[in-house]
């Protein structure tokens, strides 16, 4: 898969950290919005950041409830790449991860 794919489908192969993303879209329709981001660390060639994010629901065409996504870069070649990440589709738990995220 080429880098321009990669970069396309997933919004996480960016040269700068402010232009990462947990939005989706594909032929026109946003299938995920991202409602906030916070940079939790970076250091050298390694970035973890939390997004929390809405993906639009099949049957009804709204968007469902927040869910929180933490994810870890690799600088490579001037390109950050999304290197790991999970998704918690728990609200509560999501809540109280962002929560203490910024008592950090």
């Amino acid at each position: 898969m080429s880098d321009e794919i990669v970069r396309k489908t997933t919004g996480m192969r960016v040269r700068d950290l402010d232009e990462l993303t947990a939005d989706y879209e594909e032929l026109g329709v946003k299938f995920r919005k991202q409602i906030s981001k916070k940079v939790l660390r970076k250091g050298g060639a390694w970035a973890s950041i939390a997004f929390v994010f809405q993906d639009i629901d099949a049957e009804t065409g709204n968007y469902g409830d927040p869910q929180l996504m933490l994810a870890t870069f690799k600088n490579y070649g001037g390109m950050y790449t999304r290197y790991s990440y999970f998704i918690m589709k728990n609200r509560k738990e999501a809540e109280a991860i962002w929560e203490l995220s910024k008592a950090i």
